[in-house]
């Protein structure tokens, strides 16, 4: 008779399956302690995680009147994400350190209301909202026990970011309708490519099947630049997201 399995944990596994499987497989009964030096180095293993979490983002949409110079600003609103990480260690004692890669996607369909330099709302405009981002980098964790862990990494980022304007005839507002001049493509779409770095610590909980659960922060800085779309967005904010993983052995 097959055990029941949390749905959270088969399609961990079913995704860990899928894309590692001639690679790794999970073996948590050989899991020992991480408490001393004399941790046998052939024990190696990785920590694979599904991150979910959203950008709290304070950023804003920036765009300029090429002939005149005025600016009309929109928030950007927070941003759902969820993504994969890997972290290879290469010292397996109470002190890891080592390397780490993953992705996120972000996606948000909402509306930019911007606004003029006179704090009056110029146009109001629906759009769907579309990021990715790849990083690698290096890292470092306290491991104490087998229990748990806490750990921060940092390293360069590539972000994608993808942004349709669904609004063919947005709503103008008492700005616009006073004369300010903001110029945004209607009904069309911009894509940009910008490089940048993130800096991201957590803690983990194991669970004695070596399972694991836990919670963090990252901060990721970059430059995006959507035309007359939607202008330029700087970001630099917080991503709060929790983990679901397991460690896995190399052989």
């Amino acid at each position: 008779m097959m055990s029941r399995t949390p749905l959270y944990r088969f399609a961990l596994s079913l995704v860990i399956s899928t894309l590692f499987s001639p690679y790794l497989y999970a073996d948590p009964i050989r899991y020992q302690e991480v408490s001393s030096p004399e941790k046998p180095t052939s024990d190696d293993w990785i920590y694979l995680t599904v991150n979910l979490g959203s950008l709290d983002t304070q950023a804003q949409a920036t765009i300029t009147d090429p002939d005149t110079g005025e600016k009309a600003y929109a928030d950007v609103p927070s941003i759902p994400f969820g993504g994969i990480q890997a972290q290879i260690p290469m010292a397996r004692q109470w002190l890891e350190y080592g390397f780490e890669t993953g992705a996120h996607i972000g996606w948000k369909n909402d509306s930019f209301v911007f606004v003029a330099t006179n704090n009056q709302a110029a146009l109001a405009l629906k759009n769907q909202f579309f990021l990715m981002e790849i990083h690698g980098g290096v890292f470092a964790a306290i491991a104490p026990n087998s229990r748990f862990r806490i750990y921060a990494g940092t390293g360069p980022l590539l972000a994608y970011g993808h942004i349709n304007n669904t609004d063919e005839q947005p709503e103008n507002l008492p700005a616009a309708q006073n004369g300010t001049n903001i110029t945004i493509d209607l009904g069309k779409s911009e894509n940009d490519v910008s490089l940048g770095f993130y800096g991201r610590a957590g803690l983990e909980y194991f669970t004695r099947s070596g399972f694991s659960f836990g919670a963090g922060v990252r901060r990721a800085k970059y430059d995006m630049d959507f035309g007359n779309v939607a202008g330029d967005i700087s970001f630099n904010d917080n991503l709060y997201f929790i983990t679901l993983g397991q460690r896995f052995k190399i052989y």
